[in-house]
């Protein structure tokens, strides 16, 4: 037997009834439009990667997940972790990032809705990310939240930041009104200085490279440094410990000063210029006699050196000894009870005339 097709009314009736138990299941449960799985990689063509953020403010499950500008997964569920939030990301499975992967949530425009961005770093390091994985906080970035833009500025206009400005900008105005012989005379000179200092570029290389050595050299005679450093604590305290008679010593010597000025000061120094001048000519004159009679003794002294046992010697010489180193000797000479003295008495004595 032969079915026969239901009636239009019939057919519009039951799907009108199916809509109504659709809307009533999902009016009754708290499945929403962005728990659909609508742009999200199919079952077995996807893996689940969990990034730790300090915040998920912002961030829907459906959001997308992207690796530059293509579109590589989406967000699928968000929960509280112990340093913030844990957004579970479905990736695709043959995206390819590596391990070190960074995570940051970013904003497509002003008023578009956060998305998480996955970039492999300039280096990447260890395998690539598969199922399971765990984007730790270091490796995650925030981006910049339009509400902070926008906060920062509003505080720039209402906190009189413009006004500051207009302010720098006056200011600049009135220093430069009327001085511009004055400022392109200035620019001219810092154009001069900076030729000159263009010429001289080597002596400054070479000077920054005499300090590079200088400061090498302190660093490899460090030990040396510190031992003074250490050293000089216990030259301060033996100071001291000896700083009454450093005390005593300037004290003598201050007086010392005094009293050879003072002598100085009352003494006729010409005079006492004039007898030393006197004595040191006594000296060399005695100095020249005195060698006169060394050599003759020297002379007597080789002869008398020259000769044999057996030999007969005879000696006539004169001691010529002046009168004033003989008065010293012998106090002069006596005749008769009486001193004789100078001349007189040589004179006597070699003649034979002292009896």
């Amino acid at each position: 037997m032969s079915r026969l097709p239901k009636p239009a009314s019939t057919t519009a009736a039951m799907l009108g009834i199916a809509a109504l138990s659709g809307v009533a299941l999902w009016a009754g449960s708290d499945i929403g439009i962005q728990d659909l799985p609508l742009g999200r990689s199919a079952p077995g063509q996807a893996m689940s990667v969990t990034v730790i953020l300090p915040t998920a403010d912002g961030i829907a499950i459906g959001a997308d997940v992207r690796d530059g500008q293509k579109v590589v997964g989406r967000v699928s569920k968000l929960n509280l972790a112990a340093s913030g939030a844990s957004v579970e990301l479905s990736v695709r499975a043959d995206a390819n990032l590596p391990t070190n992967t960074i995570a940051s949530v970013e904003l497509p425009s002003a008023l578009g809705n956060p998305f998480v961005r996955l970039a492999a770093p300039a280096q990447p390091a260890g395998r690539v990310l598969r199922d399971g994985d765990v984007i730790p906080p270091t490796q995650t970035e925030l981006g910049p939240q339009i509400e902070t833009a926008l906060a920062t500025f509003g505080a720039l206009m209402s906190r009189s930041g413009v006004d500051q400005l207009t302010t720098i900008v006056n200011e600049l105005d009135q220093a430069f009104g009327g001085r511009s012989e004055k400022i392109r005379g200035l620019i001219d000179a810092m154009s001069v200085l900076t030729a000159k200092t263009q010429e001289h570029q080597g002596d400054f290389d070479e000077a920054l490279r005499l300090a590079a050595d200088i400061s090498a050299q302190f660093e490899r005679e460090q030990h040396t440094v510190g031992a003074y450093l250490d050293s000089l604590p216990r030259v301060v305290a033996m100071l001291d410990v000896q700083r009454a008679k450093l005390e005593t010593l300037f004290a003598s010597t201050t007086a010392l000063a005094a009293t050879a000025n003072d002598a100085f000061a009352h003494a006729d120094t010409a005079a006492l210029v004039q007898d030393a001048g006197t004595v040191v000519s006594a000296l060399s004159s005695y100095n020249d006699r005195l060698t006169d009679t060394l050599t003759t003794m020297n002379t007597f002294l080789d002869r008398f050196g020259e000769s044999v046992h057996g030999d007969y010697l005879m000696f006539d010489g004169a001691l010529d000894i002046p009168g004033t180193i003989d008065k010293l000797l012998t106090g002069g000479l006596i005749v008769n009870g009486i001193p004789i003295t100078g001349q007189e008495a040589l004179d006597g004595f070699l003649s034979g005339g002292l009896h």
